[in-house]
């Protein structure tokens, strides 16, 4: 257990550690807000930077197109080949995409972009309950932290995400501490001049056994004495609460670089605010040629010239100097200042890997559609395959604290793959006890350094190639969430086709009668009946129609057999006609159904049987060519 002298302890520490960093992070900060103000000593005034933002629109370019395309999640089967195994791989993915999807992925990617390729690291940490307090859904929460604010413990490893604890800074008003934690608020040290407006430090310490809150009172001179007024401790615990997932919550992606973290853009700095100070003075140097300075010089060594009358030109009045002549000094602007300012803007792009296209630009020797998309690939897709790379792994390491917190915390409850907004489960999709199985899962990008408009045209391109299944082309698409499902659809959609199309024909060439596709177009009225569903019932009514008068005309010809077998009795004395079993009634299961009606009498049948076609046009009959072989003399 930790005490919050520590904890303070500690984040001092850590404050100098990180300080190199944070300085230079916070300035690409400044320079994306556009904050930076330029000094103009001439104008003894400050000026705020009038060249075109190069660091803004790279950090928006690269962030988005590293978030435009999510990375699958697959689960390994521990026993492949039992049903109830596999299920239990393909409920744990569709519980973690479930998680992301409510947690709104595809913002908190955005932003965590961003943060990546400005800052260089994209920390996040799982609870088991909202932020904000106010979201019943019992899940993990993903909650991006601002990099500025967090301070994690030293990994003896660069290549790991998991640091084993970590600080986050944070600062709330006096009047958020009364409202919140009145206790404390009461007692904590305010200083000397405080309101409900007074800001105050608030460190948050998350580690594997608990997460800390305490609150920092005001910056106190050794002599000054505490006043019962305005607080008497230095610190106050606000909450203290276990973490019983048993594994750290944070995971602290960053960038590969050499020895420290670094953003993409760190170089350009000291260029943008080189360029921001020779555009001033190329300002500068307008503005004097629009209101040029105005000099008298005198006529008349011993008399000193005098301006009699100042010129305006407004109300028409012209100027009169006396001993003397006006003179106008225009300033010679050099051609070098906007030389400069390309040559400036071109290293700034060589050094944060922004070519002309990522700002709707195009060079002057390129030509081509396709030599622009190559030039623009070299440029930008390997950095976007390891930023995409980086987020896989951080992946992976979130997924796992996922697990441990949903495990921990609703492990034995049933629950649904998305939750609705109020938390209350109205399928019992799983539990998470028996659906995960294990937390190792495999997280990766479909095609690493490819952005959502590239990455369907390459995965078309491979499988019309030939070198990849459309199985596997389903399970690399983002866009597709259940490869499984998908496949079955695809299979349902060709086979609805196809019986679509032999109706069609049945149609078309007399097979089918006209009433009984009326009568399955009038089931697909219904918009939850499918094409198969009417047609089957549309079979069974036609099964059920066909036997019954069938039925109905056997009835009739075994009347009509006894009536003729009663008039023969009495016609032969008294004989009886002759019997026999009594036939079966005809089942509706064995009748044809909507492809053919039954015919209803042996005449009929009869009269149903195909004859031989006739020859086809051109073939000769035997006559013919028993006469062709005999050179033409008839048969005897």
């Amino acid at each position: 257990m930790i005490e919050p002298e520590q904890i303070i302890q500690m984040f001092q520490e850590r404050k100098v550690t990180r300080g190199h960093w944070w300085n230079k992070a916070d300035e690409v900060r400044r320079h994306y807000n556009g904050e930076i103000m330029v000094p103009l000593p001439e104008l003894d005034d400050m000026e705020r930077p009038a060249t075109a933002n190069l660091l803004a629109m790279g950090v928006e370019q690269f962030a988005m197109r590293i978030a435009s395309v999510q990375p699958d999640i697959q689960f390994p089967s521990l026993r492949p080949g039992i049903k109830m195994w596999d299920k239990k791989a393909h409920d744990s993915r569709l519980a973690i995409k479930g998680f992301y999807s409510m947690n709104r992925d595809v913002i908190q990617l955005r932003r965590r972009a961003r943060y990546m390729v400005a800052y260089g690291c994209a920390p996040v940490t799982i609870s088991p309950v909202s932020p904000d307090g106010q979201d019943p859904r019992k899940m993990p929460f993903v909650r991006v932290r601002n990099p500025l604010s967090a301070y994690p413990s030293q990994l003896l490893d660069a290549d790991s995400f998991e640091p084993a604890n970590c600080i986050f800074h944070d600062q709330k008003p006096l009047a958020w501490l009364k409202s919140t934690y009145p206790a404390q608020a009461s007692l904590i040290y305010k200083g000397e001049k405080f309101n409900d407006t007074t800001l105050f430090d608030i460190l948050e310490y998350v580690d594997e056994d608990e997460t800390v809150i305490i609150c920092v009172g005001a910056s106190r001179n050794p002599g000054t004495r505490y006043e019962a007024a305005s607080g008497t401790t230095a610190t106050a615990l606000l909450e203290r609460i276990p973490n019983r997932a048993g594994i750290s919550p944070v995971v602290f992606p960053g960038r590969v670089t050499l020895d420290r973290l670094a953003g993409q853009f760190d170089g350009t700095l000291g260029m943008h605010l080189r360029a921001a100070k020779l555009d001033a003075l190329n300002t500068i140097a307008v503005f004097r040629g629009v209101f040029p300075e105005q000099w008298v010089e005198g006529s008349n060594p011993s008399r000193a010239p005098q301006i009699l009358q100042y010129a305006d030109g407004k109300q028409g009045q012209v100027g009169i100097v006396k001993d003397g002549r006006v003179i106008q000094m225009l300033p010679a602007t050099s051609q070098m200042g906007p030389q400069l300012l390309d040559s400036l803007e071109r290293n700034q792009r060589i050094t944060g890997n922004m070519p002309a296209e990522l700002s709707g630009e195009s060079g002057s020797n390129i030509r081509t559609a396709r030599r622009g998309e190559v030039v623009l690939g070299n440029t930008i897709d390997m950095p976007i395959q390891e930023y995409q790379e980086i987020f896989a792994a951080s992946r992976e390491a979130e997924i796992r604290r996922m697990v441990a917190v949903q495990k921990a915390y609703y492990g034995k409850k049933y629950t649904m793959f998305v939750l609705p907004g109020d938390g209350k489960v109205l399928k019992e999709d799983y539990v998470p006890d028996d659906t995960f199985a294990t937390d190792m899962a495999r997280v990766f990008y479909p095609l690493p350094g490819s952005d959502a408009n590239g990455i369907a045209v390459a995965i078309g391109q491979k499988i019309g190639m030939g070198i990849m299944s459309t199985e596997t082309g389903m399970e690399l698409d983002p866009t597709i969430e259940d490869p499984a499902r998908e496949k079955h659809r695809i299979i349902m959609d060709g086979l609805e086709k196809a019986l679509l199309a032999g109706l069609e024909q049945q149609l078309t060439s007399g097979q089918m009668d006209s009433v009984m596709v009326a009568k399955i177009a009038m089931k697909l009225i219904d918009p939850e009946m499918s094409l198969a569903e009417a047609l089957t019932e549309a079979h069974k009514e036609a099964q059920s129609e066909q036997a019954a008068q069938q039925q109905q005309q056997a009835q009739q010809a075994q009347q009509g057999q006894q009536d003729m077998g009663g008039q023969a009795g009495m016609s032969g004395g008294g004989m009886a006609g002759p019997g026999g079993p009594q036939g079966m009634p005809p089942s509706p299961e064995g009748m044809p159904g909507i492809n053919q009606t039954p015919p209803a009498t042996p005449q009929d049948q009869a009269q149903s049987q195909p004859s031989i076609a006739p020859p086809p046009q051109g073939a000769m009959d035997l006559k013919s060519l028993l006469g062709a072989l005999g050179g033409g003399a008839s048969a005897p």
